[in-house]
């Protein structure tokens, strides 16, 4: 996952810069996040639950061989007639990867942990994998400026291509009696039939898995609030993530090393922040460090608007890093203990869907912000809409005074029976 992401992480900061010195105006490169982000809607919930059916290894698989073809259109684009077109394509084959490896990987997480400690377990994880997010972003940046993006792509590309060759070897491995299946503890022998396949317990159609989830989603309990904080916070997201390298560059006169080195500083105050905040939210309750998260997003974007020089933005970097470590641990904890174990990979995956539904209008609509008003405008929106998710975070995600010590989250508001899941009987080492 670090190798695969390592690519990733050198090349998509930088993206917006990129498709400027393609001679593409600040409109177009807003749509095309906008159609880049529709792309994965079809694919995400769908992605999910063949995770829930075939395997989190496998499914991280075939998804890395889609990213493979992806990032070939990728390498290629630049010296295509239309390499719009050829990143749009790209984007399509990456969409189905983060349908097939994100909603796997974090299920998988989740099934090494127990319910009592589970941010704890996706903290320690995600501050393992900032190393993405420290290295990645000063190393592409440096690239770009020194040499070229053709470079950076082949680069990046190549340490793509050479994770899908251990993933595929990790999937053959787990086909002939190793790894993890669904359902199966990672390292242990996984039962077969006559035929050789896994042995599996009965398995829930597409069809009854999405009328669960969609049930659980329009129930009005910790799933729908889970759905509609994480959706202000994507909107903000969208928006920071496609235009913040392009305010760096053009109205903060910063270089490509530049930027990346502050995102890499930014990784770092993740990864520092990410510990502390698991242990916040097994220990309190995932509502506190939410807050804090939602708070800091809102923080980072003023600083980015109205603070400038290299200083000011390392501040805002570190502020921001800082609000990730306090999401993404409590989002990931919430989510595994609101869904039962046999549709959790599918539930990831119908989150990132309506989250992108939520959000894929953000790209374009801040490019015309953009252009229209002045460029710190989209910013200041995502800042101001992520503010608004503070009131159903501190409202709504509360714990029952009895149950605040580390014990099953409870939902204050009409519970639902079926969001409570049991919890995993196995702890293993962490990959």
């Amino acid at each position: 996952m670090i190798l695969a992401n390592l690519g990733g992480s050198m090349y998509y900061p930088f993206l917006p810069i990129f498709l400027k010195s393609l001679g593409f105006p600040v409109k177009t490169i807003g749509l095309f996040f906008t159609l880049a982000s529709i792309l994965p809607l079809a694919f995400q919930v769908v992605g999910g639950w063949i995770s829930d059916r075939i395997g989190r290894v496998r499914s991280i698989a075939f998804g890395s061989i889609a990213g493979s073809v992806g990032w070939a259109a990728i390498v290629i684009a630049p010296s295509m007639a239309a390499p719009l077109v050829w990143l749009l394509a790209s984007e399509a084959f990456s969409a189905v990867t983060r349908s097939l490896v994100g909603p796997s990987f974090d299920a998988f997480v989740a099934e090494q942990s127990t319910h009592e400690n589970r941010a704890r377990v996706f903290a320690v994880v995600q501050a393992v994998f900032m190393i993405v997010d420290i290295t990645g972003p000063p190393l592409g940046g440096l690239i770009a400026e020194r040499l070229s993006f053709c470079v950076l792509l082949w680069v990046a590309g190549g340490l793509y291509w050479a994770a899908t060759s251990v993933r595929v070897a990790i999937a053959l491995r787990e086909r002939h009696g190793y790894g993890t299946a669904a359902g199966v503890p990672a390292g242990g022998k996984v039962a077969r039939g006559k035929t050789g396949r896994p042995v599996q317990g009965r398995k829930a159609g597409f069809g009854p898995s999405l009328a669960a989830l969609a049930v659980l989603a329009v129930s009005g309990g910790l799933f729908t609030w889970i759905l509609v904080v994480d959706g202000a916070l994507d909107i903000s997201g969208r928006m920071n993530e496609s235009f913040l390298p392009l305010f760096l560059k053009d109205v903060g006169l910063l270089s490509e090393s530049r930027i990346g080195l502050l995102r890499g500083f930014s990784g770092l105050c993740t990864a520092a922040a990410m510990i502390p905040m698991g242990w916040l939210a097994d220990s309190r309750g995932e509502r506190w460090p939410l807050a804090l998260g939602v708070a800091l997003v809102c923080v980072s974007s003023a600083v980015f608007a109205f603070c400038k020089g290299f200083v000011s933005f390392a501040a805002a970097f570190a502020v921001l890093g800082v609000s990730g470590a306090c999401v993404m641990p409590a989002i990931q904890s919430l989510v595994s203990k609101a869904i039962p174990a046999r549709l959790r990979g599918m539930a990831f995956g119908f989150l990132s869907s309506t989250l992108g539904a939520f959000s894929f209008f953000a790209p374009a609509l801040g490019g015309m912000l953009w252009q229209g008003f002045f460029p710190a405008l989209p910013l200041l929106l995502g800042g101001g809409l992520a503010t608004l998710a503070v009131i159903p975070v501190l409202v709504v995600f509360r714990r029952p005074r009895a149950a605040r010590r580390a014990r099953p989250f409870r939902l204050l508001t009409a519970p639902v029976p079926a969001l409570t899941s049991a919890p995993v009987s196995c702890t293993l080492p962490l990959p």
